[in-house]
């Protein structure tokens, strides 16, 4: 059996990302992206089952991606409030870094609806870092939560339709060159409602 290469496998991720930045996911085959790569399309099938299993494979890529950029951002905070704060802004913020990939990964690649829910749990660990944000700021009494997993996923959704409306300029147009406020503004009227006391304790 061949030994896997760490280095092939990320440059198939990379090469077949590059040609999704350019090309919709059923314009490209194996073949295109093993001729990116310089190798054979077998050599793709070692790695990948299919083009479904490697498409799976890049998009679980760029999420850990935004993951990082998103703890990096929540390292810095000091209070439970202000990492719930720098985790909606850090979401926002690699979006706009990276429109390419956030267009991609949240809508021209079509959601996994046969994974596990086992499986399901590594799309959604972001969700789950905000989660986790918010139940600890529900112990603490500085925010007010029935249900922290349906606001948190409410949060994020919403929070990318508003991105994604600047992204694509489906916004007022009067907007269209401030994406920065234009999300802060949401993320302060989210956080009023579930921070009505700014993060200070009940």
């Amino acid at each position: 059996m061949r030994t896997a290469d760490p280095e092939l496998e990320q440059m198939i991720l990379s090469k077949a990302l590059g040609l999704l930045m350019d090309h919709e996911p059923n314009e490209i085959g194996m073949r295109d992206i093993a001729r990116a790569c310089n190798v054979s399309a077998t050599t793709i099938y070692h790695y990948y089952a299919d083009k479904t299993a490697l498409l799976e494979a890049v998009k679980l890529d760029c999420l850990a991606d935004l993951k990082t950029y998103m703890e990096t951002g929540i390292a810095a905070a000091q209070t439970t409030y202000a990492k719930v704060r720098a985790s909606l802004e850090a979401f926002a913020g690699w979006c706009f870094d990276n429109p390419q990939k956030a267009l991609l990964v949240m809508g021209r690649l079509k959601a996994n609806t046969t994974a596990s829910p086992d499986e399901l749990k590594m799309y959604y660990e972001c969700n789950e870092l905000g989660l986790q944000l918010l139940e600890q700021a529900v112990r603490e009494h500085t925010a007010v939560s029935d249900n922290p997993r349906l606001d948190t996923s409410v949060a994020v959704s919403a929070l990318w339709g508003t991105v994604e409306a600047i992204l694509l300029n489906r916004a007022d147009p009067a907007y269209w060159q401030s994406g920065k406020a234009y999300t802060e503004h949401f993320i302060t009227m989210y956080l009023s409602v579930i921070f009505p006391k700014g993060g200070i304790k009940e």
